[in-house]
Parts: C-alpha cells; structure tokens; sequence
C-alpha cells in the first residue's frame, strides 16, 4: 500500500489528494522505505527518489510541490501565481488557490489536515500537533481562507488523516496542566499515574466552534503509533524515524 484517501474526498474529481505510508520506498533502516523528509538524516539521495516516484505514482509536477519548513508554530503561508516555489516556508499551515500546485504536510505522528473549499476552489494543507492545536491553528487557517478568498466555514470539506490517538499519546502533567488551562478536560483520560491527550476531539470541537459540518469532516482511523508498520511514528519508534505526508492538489 503507498497511500490512503479519504471517501470524503474522492466524490470531488477536480482535486488529488492522498496520504502516503511509509512502504513502497528507497530509503534504508530507520527510514525505511518511503521517508519524504529531508531533515531527519536519511540518505538525501534516497529521499530525492522518494519524492520522485511519489510523484510519478500520483502524477503530480515535482517541481510545484511545495512543503514546509514545520516549525511547530500557527504561522500561514498563501501560494499565489507569483510565489518562488524554490522557496521553502516556515509555517504550519499552506494555503493556495492555484492550480497544478500540489501542497504537502509531513508528519509522523502530528495530524495532517487537508482543507477544501469547493465553492471558491481553495485547498489548504495543516500540520496539526500538540502546540498548533493549542494555538487553535486549524481554525485559524480556515479563517484566512474567509479573509483571503471568501471561503465560507459550512462550504469546507477537511479530512484528519492518520495520527497518534489518545491510547498512545501520554503527556506529562506539563502538558496535561495546560489542556486544563485551555477548557480541554474533555480531551484528557488518566490511568493511574498517566495521562493521555486526544488531540482529534479538540480539533473536532474547535470545527464544531466555528461552524464546519460535521458531514463534512472525514476522520481516518488509524493511529500512527499502533500501526507503524504502515506509518511513521516518532512515539513508537523511539523518535528515530521518517515522515509521512498528507498532500492535496487542485487540477
């Protein structure tokens, strides 16, 4: 299996999108196979030849791509006509209404988050871990679609693609005193001495907050840790390990 897709997604033709796994690739142990990151220290020639049948297998230009420079931030980035596209932005969140320009997120255990506003032709791509949830950056991203191109929250289509899930996800009491400082109790789960957050619940309730159906909200269910097999996992795999990506494209 080389990627995933979300049902949601797919009733729309003029739109690719998948979520790539971690098989099918060239890079070596720990990366093995498909790592698409290049900061993690995996061969760079490996990885240049991951991204290049990643293409060809999703027929998507490889030199439009654009991806991110993840700084675990709520900072966003449009792409318009006159973007450098040999530029790499430090953001969290991209957002674009040009076409043949397929934006991507890579992640190995955060959300990655495809938006599409099918009115307006808008899609937007959002790495989503602990800090940019707490920054509530999905909702901030959907906003600068309504201030920039008029998108409206109950037109968005948005799919959660595969992340750690509260079962794997445990957090120090750090973690867990803020979350009860932001109102996120309900995202919280203690046994014994540990405690677990539920990142996916907070991002449904900050959808929920600002008006997104919620029939328009597809949610894969895997979690990264517990199937690492087919996804990469900084949690499972002792934080030595490749990225996954989530990727939308309008045609």
């Amino acid at each position: 299996m080389r990627s995933i897709h979300s049902q949601l997604f797919k009733k729309h033709e003029n739109i690719l999108h998948a979520f790539s796994t971690k098989q099918n690739g060239h890079s070596k142990p720990p990366f093995s196979q498909n790592n698409l990151a290049y900061h993690v220290n995996d061969n760079l020639l490996d990885v240049q030849e991951n991204h290049l049948h990643y293409a060809q297998y999703l027929n998507y230009d490889i030199k439009k791509l654009v991806y991110m420079d993840q700084v675990h931030g709520d900072s966003i980035h449009i792409i318009t006509q006159h973007s450098d596209l040999s530029q790499i932005p430090s953001c969290d969140a991209l957002i674009t209404q040009e076409k043949n320009i397929p934006l991507m997120v890579m992640v190995a255990d955060c959300i990655p988050i495809l938006i599409y506003d099918p009115i307006h032709q808008v899609i937007a791509v959002v790495h989503a871990g602990r800090a940019g949830i707490f920054k509530k950056l999905i909702p901030k991203t959907i906003q600068t679609m309504q201030e920039s191109y008029h998108s409206k929250p109950s037109d968005i289509i948005i799919v959660l693609g595969p992340s750690i899930r509260q079962c794997c996800y445990e957090v120090g009491i750090e973690i867990y005193n803020e979350a009860k400082a932001l109102s996120y109790e309900y995202a919280l789960q203690i046994k014994g001495k540990h405690y677990y957050l539920d990142l996916i619940s907070i991002a449904k309730q900050q959808l929920a907050e600002i008006k997104v159906n919620k029939n328009n909200i597809d949610i894969l269910d895997y979690c990264t840790a517990c199937h690492h097999n087919l996804f990469f996992s900084y949690r499972a795999e002792e934080n030595n390990t490749g990225r996954f990506s989530g990727l939308i494209m309008l045609k």
